[in-house]
């Protein structure tokens, strides 16, 4: 059994307050007992997810020469293809088994006309960019009552600025890791919250209070949500930032074929100030963060897990 709850969002905008409250206290309770939790019932459809994996299949089985044409093209942008074993989550273990395309603030690299693999790619990113921003909004809105704040308070921070839609890839790996080697190393996110779509291959693994690595397991008409790093901050540790990892498909593995995952990074735009809130800290319970602003603490986190070509 999973130690992932899944929240039914059916009833948060439904107009029935105890609905709606039912909701909060749960969205309250998974941030802060594990961190993640399941959610069914927002607006990104199973069917938009799955034209988005096959769009983004379709861009990894091209050869490295033309993915290449894509390239990444740093922090500061953080748009482009990444290579495989290009980047290490975990700086204590080997790079990881992955390649990714990442995608910053869809619109505005549109408009600054950034290369994408094709029309349709860019099309489908899109959608599935602005609907998440739209289920993210709804997950801030539940997190803003639970902590007895303005609805938007966390709303009116995420314009999509440094919001992130990344697509990852996962191959079957034929021979064995290196010792510690794994499809993404353990580590926390870095922002508000992560949305992430995953398909049936299985990797995902959370680690428990018990200190137990759980298998988080595909759940048809579901996402999985997670807390990241700066709403911990923000929350003085009310909310978690859970270690998490996924590890590499090999022919060992119970489904031995490639993974495909979709992560959003809902951010919060640069020059937010990140100061921990008044109603999570008391004289027994001081701030235990200095303050900071969001762009300089993800800049950081972002290039600090880059690994850099000679």
């Amino acid at each position: 059994m999973s130690i992932i709850p899944i929240i039914d969002f059916d009833g948060f905008n439904s107009g029935d307050a105890n609905d709606r409250q039912k909701i909060v206290d749960e969205v309250d309770r998974c941030a802060s007992q594990i961190g993640f939790m399941y959610a069914k019932n927002l607006s990104v459809t199973s069917e938009l997810i799955q034209r988005a994996f096959k769009s983004s299949a379709d861009f990894f089985n091209l050869s490295p020469e033309d993915k290449q044409s894509f390239n990444y093209e740093g922090a500061d942008t953080n748009h482009g293809y990444q290579s495989f074993a290009s980047e290490r989550l975990d700086q204590s273990n080997p790079v990881d088994l992955k390649e990714a395309f990442t995608m910053r603030n869809i619109p505005l690299s549109i408009a600054e006309g950034r290369p994408w693999p094709s029309e349709n790619y860019r099309e489908i990113a899109t959608e599935l960019f602005n609907r998440s921003l739209e289920d993210a909004n709804t997950v801030m809105e539940a997190f803003a009552e639970a902590l007895d704040l303005p609805l938007n308070y966390f709303r009116k921070c995420h314009s999509g600025e440094v919001i992130t839609l990344r697509y990852l890839h996962y191959p079957l790996i034929n021979k064995e890791p290196k010792k510690g080697q794994l499809g993404a190393g353990a580590h926390t996110d870095y922002g508000t919250l992560t949305l992430l779509y995953q398909d049936d291959v299985g990797g995902l693994e959370v680690k428990g209070t018990d200190g137990i690595w759980h298998q988080a397991t595909y759940i048809p008409d579901t996402v999985i949500i997670n807390t990241g790093d700066l709403m911990s901050r923000w929350t003085n540790e009310k909310y978690c930032s859970t270690l998490h990892r996924v590890r590499a498909p090999t022919r060992h593995s119970a489904n031995p074929t490639d993974r495909y995952s979709i992560a959003f990074f809902a951010d919060p735009d640069n020059d937010t100030p990140i100061s921990v809130l008044h109603s999570c800290q008391s004289h027994d319970n001081p701030s235990k963060f200095p303050d900071t602003t969001a762009g300089e603490y993800i800049q950081e986190r972002i290039a600090a897990s880059l690994i850099l070509s000679d």
